[in-house]
């Protein structure tokens, strides 16, 4: 509900001047679903499609001063992932999403996979039949990953 209260409360003033740059970070799980984190992936799916409804509703204003980008980081190093297991997964540190984050806002990149070959996730699960895409998750270790989850214990 976050995101939809700050575009509400933003969005405005940036349609009205025709300038702003508006930016979503969601996650590759808004990509891409994952046992045992149902949950998180329907709200990153839910981030992920309001930022492109959002993006076309701007461009269907001819809102073209306002650019927007979308962020769909892999594993972040946080406290949010203790214990998970990644696999073979990279890890991205919180400073190297932040600095990509800043190199696609100041590049104005629409959409921004970190690490960039992660892009590639939505378009295999585009191509591929159910049963292939299921056979590749297991593959990959996504059917483990969240075994020894603990998340941040507060």
């Amino acid at each position: 509900m976050a995101i939809f209260w700050t575009i509400k409360a933003f969005a405005p003033s940036m349609i009205e001047s025709n300038h702003g740059h508006l930016v979503t970070i969601a996650s590759l799980a808004g990509s891409s679903g994952c046992p045992g984190l149902a949950d998180y992936c329907a709200s990153k799916h839910a981030a992920v499609g309001l930022h492109e409804s959002l993006a076309l509703e701007l461009a269907a204003q001819g809102a073209t001063g306002i650019n927007t980008t979308l962020v769909q980081p892999h594993w972040v190093d946080t406290g949010l992932i203790k214990g998970v297991n990644p696999g073979r997964a990279v890890v991205l540190k919180p400073q190297d999403v932040a600095d990509g984050v800043m190199h696609g806002v100041l590049t104005n990149k629409r959409v921004l996979f970190l690490p960039s070959f992660v892009a590639l996730t939505p378009f295999l699960k585009s191509l591929m039949p159910v049963d292939a895409w299921l056979w590749f998750a297991k593959c990959s270790g996504s059917f483990s990953a969240m075994d020894q989850f603990v998340g941040r214990q507060l």
